[in-house]
């Protein structure tokens, strides 16, 4: 459960920034205590090329429970001038290429990643701080039909990539996307096959 509380300033024409507070509660919720709560901060710039192009750059970071993670981000977005090919990427969290078929119907790849850790209250032993550290990179395809009144029904199909629920008892001394520093962890659980993903979905878009 996090709370976003942020703003977006205008810095000139060409640059603007969205700056984030992100608090969270993230465990199993049987007993929630100090180690239950995480403390996140984001902040990201853009640049405007253009109206139908931009550049992002920002960082993230979070007190997990393994440690600091700290994640820089590099974004883009662009519109074709027909309005029919759209790409959106925020390294290396999400990109999203879509092609609009009609008016109607839209296609497109989707690719998603994601670190989150979870505290665990039931311990075994000796063990002080058990959490569960989930990493996620989700890949599809989709199809999707949007109404006049602005909502839109979408159905994919695509492969989890690396998927990982893995346990813990001990930290490292920091995080970046695809290393960890001072990691002596023993993994206390075994890790799952990848698998096929299906994703229906509905969504409301603005017409601003």
């Amino acid at each position: 459960m996090t709370l976003k509380l942020g703003a977006n300033v205008k810095h000139s024409n060409k640059w603007s920034g969205t700056y984030l507070l992100l608090p969270k509660i993230s465990s199993d919720l049987k007993n929630v205590g100090g180690q239950d709560f995480q403390f996140g901060a984001a902040v990201l710039l853009k640049y405007t090329k253009s109206d139908d192009l931009n550049y992002r750059f920002g960082v993230y970071a979070n007190r997990e429970l393994f440690g600091p993670l700290i994640v820089p981000i590099f974004g883009l977005y662009y519109l074709s001038s027909n309005d029919k090919f759209e790409v959106k990427i925020l390294i290396p969290l999400s990109a999203d290429f879509n092609y609009s078929i009609t008016e109607h119907i839209r296609i497109g790849l989707d690719a998603k990643g994601q670190l989150r850790t979870y505290n665990l209250n039931t311990r075994i032993g000796d063990e002080t701080s058990r959490y569960a550290a989930r990493a996620t990179n989700d890949i599809y395809s989709y199809f999707q039909y949007g109404l006049e009144n602005g909502i839109n029904f979408q159905v994919g199909v695509g492969r989890s990539i690396g998927r990982s629920y893995r346990i813990f008892d001990e930290k490292v001394s920091v995080g970046i996307p695809l290393a960890y520093f001072g990691d002596n962890r023993e993994q206390l659980n075994i890790d799952f096959e990848d698998s096929w993903l299906f994703k229906i979905g509905a969504f409301y878009r603005l017409k601003l």
